[in-house]
């Protein structure tokens, strides 16, 4: 395994009692969206949306405490859950800017559209995720990469803008146009719902420096620990699915 890299099988929640408080710069988690499928890697079938949310709750709660005091946490979800899953944040990071006077939790809902999926008769396609931003505190990092300005009212200036790795996509608001991986894609790993590189560097830039601890618990197929390592971080994924370990495993060792 690199150094700085460290890939652990087991429960997270056994994995995240047992860290130290504080040295946390980014906690990232895509957990399972409750879509009542059994997806080999992962079984995502619950007795309904009140179990699923109950099992998040306490691992949301360590990830607070193991959160750096100006660190951040982003939640990555859908339609399902997000809503009851925002409830539980603000309960344990705080409403932050949902207030007039901020304060810890609460900083951005960021809505990434993909496009891919099928259409319907009955309802508008689902074809975006929710990623929740909440901080530690109500002092955080927050510094993403800045571009030249190409408007003529800044125009000599520079504006901030995340990606700068791959592709021509601009970050200008919270609402992040990323293509998903498609089938030819030479990232793809056939991890089942596996998320973009481009998508996971965009959030390793714009909330930790080079050094700082990248934690992801549910890693899939390593996507955020591949991030991280690539940006200069150093990674902790954890993960129950050995097969996801098997993945994550190889993509950092290449």
């Amino acid at each position: 395994m690199p150094a700085g890299v460290e890939l652990i099988e087991g429960d997270n929640l056994d994995v995240l009692a047992r860290m130290p408080a504080g040295e946390v710069a980014l906690a990232y988690l895509d957990p399972p969206f409750g879509t009542g499928r059994d997806f080999g890697a992962y079984d995502d079938r619950w007795k309904d949306r009140a179990a699923l949310v109950a099992m998040l709750r306490p691992r949301i709660e360590q990830l607070h405490r193991v959160l750096h005091p100006t660190g951040s946490i982003l939640v990555h979800l859908d339609h399902r859950v997000a809503h009851e899953l925002a409830r539980v944040l603000d309960e344990v990071f705080g409403p932050g800017d949902r207030e007039p006077a901020g304060g810890p939790g609460f900083r951005n809902e960021i809505i990434w559209t993909y496009g891919l999926g099928g259409s319907s008769s009955r309802f508008y396609p689902r074809k975006h995720d929710t990623i929740f931003w909440y901080t530690r505190g109500a002092d955080w990092y927050f510094d993403p990469p800045r571009m030249p300005a190409r408007s003529v009212r800044m125009r000599g200036q520079e504006k901030k803008q995340i990606d700068v790795f791959l592709g021509p996509e601009r970050v200008d608001s919270d609402v992040w146009d990323v293509a998903a991986i498609n089938n030819m894609a030479t990232e793809r790993t056939g991890y089942p719902t596996q998320k973009p590189l481009a998508l996971l560097e965009r959030f390793v830039v714009a909330h930790s420096r080079p050094g700082e601890l990248v934690l992801d618990p549910f890693c899939g197929s390593g996507t955020t620990v591949v991030a991280a390592q690539k940006l200069g971080r150093r990674a902790i994924g954890i993960d129950a699915s050995a097969e996801a370990i098997r993945i994550a495993s190889a993509r950092v060792s290449q």
